[in-house]
């Protein structure tokens, strides 16, 4: 079997090409939106509040991850996904008109329940788009088309920044509102226009029978173990945001510049790996998935040990591409490997660990760093990352992914 199948198929194929624009687009101005509202809570209350933000952020995620998975496959992947884009359009738009009537002093508080409003959304759409690909038409295009979905996540990480950083001086938070709610009404119009493959068990469907947590990893045991790794894989890497800075200061002794040149890299990194899965078609075969893992335990720990800020950054672009690649694939495995009706249910739980991993991480580093030395505190956190990396690779079944 070749190790590789270069393909630009999907760049050709119109369904996955509106949904790959529509992405890239909202994806872009939801991170232009984020940054924006942390920047209007940093200028307005303490440091304090913004851990309480991304905790708020993060709940909807955790309160719907039972049923997101069921009313997406009730709905449909595609419609849920389209409504979803609508309703935050609309959100946005509304917060547009009647933020000038709220209070000042009601300003912060009301920020909190937009987003919490907003990201019950946002629950439900990310289960439906990392599920749509799977019912899509062109079932050779799987693989391809969620590199893309993930390469517009990483593109979005780089240029919804920059976006804040040109748009916000000059539109203020409500323009923001205003350009992010255009954004999803675009991205909800061109997604409307694609055309969906007949589900392959549609009778199963409305009774959703088969779409609870416990039946999917009772039928099967290795996506249970991927999602164990999954959520293990995410509360170890999810602390080199905090180490970064700290690397910065107390190590390289850079200053901001440094700082943004190494997060660049790392999501530079991460747009390469995706762009690379986008036409190169990886057969789940040779233990591909733990091999890609184990480089990002390696460029991990190769960036403990970087003493130049360019050597770290080396490893970052290393370690972003490998980590999209092993998500990528991960992804893949989740969509591919269960029954169809059962997938939204598993990318329900894909999407929770992915944003509740990070605060929880967040807060265990917050705790450690006072008591261990910042180095070696992230070489024990890499060595830990390699060991499960390792372990894993004597799970039978998945070494053979």
């Amino acid at each position: 079997m070749a190790f590789m199948n270069l393909s630009f198929a999907v760049l050709k194929d119109r369904d996955a090409s509106r949904l790959v624009m529509g992405q890239l687009v909202s994806q872009a101005c939801d991170k232009m939106m984020t940054v924006g509202l942390v920047w209007v809570l940093t200028q307005n209350t303490s440091a304090q509040v913004i851990p309480w933000f991304l905790g708020v952020s993060a709940l909807p995620h955790l309160l719907l991850s039972r049923h997101a998975g069921k009313w997406t496959v009730q709905w449909g992947p595609l419609k849920t996904v389209v409504l979803m884009d609508l309703l935050r359009g609309l959100h946005f738009f509304l917060l547009f008109f009647i933020w000038p009537l709220i209070p000042q002093s009601q300003q912060i508080p009301a920020l909190f329940v937009f987003v919490f409003l907003s990201n019950m959304a946002g629950a439900l759409f990310n289960t439906a788009i990392l599920s749509l690909p799977a019912f899509m038409p062109q079932k050779n295009l799987i693989q391809q088309l969620t590199a893309f979905i993930d390469t517009c996540f990483s593109f979005g990480n780089i240029l919804g920044p920059l976006l804040s950083a040109v748009l916000y001086p000059v539109l203020g938070l409500k323009g923001l509102f205003i350009f992010n709610g255009a954004s999803y009404f675009l991205a909800a119009f061109m997604e409307s226009k694609i055309k969906m493959a007949p589900v392959e068990n549609p009778e199963a469907s409305p009774l959703v029978e088969n779409a609870s947590m416990g039946k999917v990893f009772r039928k099967d045991s290795l996506v249970a173990f991927m999602l164990g790794l999954f959520l293990a894989m995410n509360l170890f890497l999810g602390p080199l945001m905090v180490f970064l800075p700290l690397f910065v200061k107390r190590i390289y002794q850079g200053s901001i510049n440094t700082l943004a040149w190494l997060e660049t890299s790392m999501a530079l990194g991460m747009v390469l790996g995706g762009v690379f899965l986008s036409v190169a078609n990886l057969n789940l075969r040779r233990g591909k998935i733990i091999s890609a893992m184990m480089v990002v335990a390696i460029s991990y720990l190769g960036f403990t040990f970087a003493k130049q800020p360019w050597e770290g950054a080396l490893c970052l672009l290393v370690l972003g591409a490998f980590l999209a690649m092993s998500n990528i694939l991960a992804l893949n495995l989740f969509q591919v490997r269960p029954a169809q009706q059962d997938v939204p249910t598993v990318m329900s739980l894909v999407n929770l660990i992915s944003v509740a991993s990070l605060p929880v991480s967040m807060i265990c580093v917050g705790f450690l760093v006072e008591k261990i030395e910042i180095h070696r505190l992230a070489l024990s956190f890499g060595c830990i990352l390699l060991a499960i990396t390792l372990g894993a690779f004597f799970h039978k079944e998945l070494r053979n992914q």
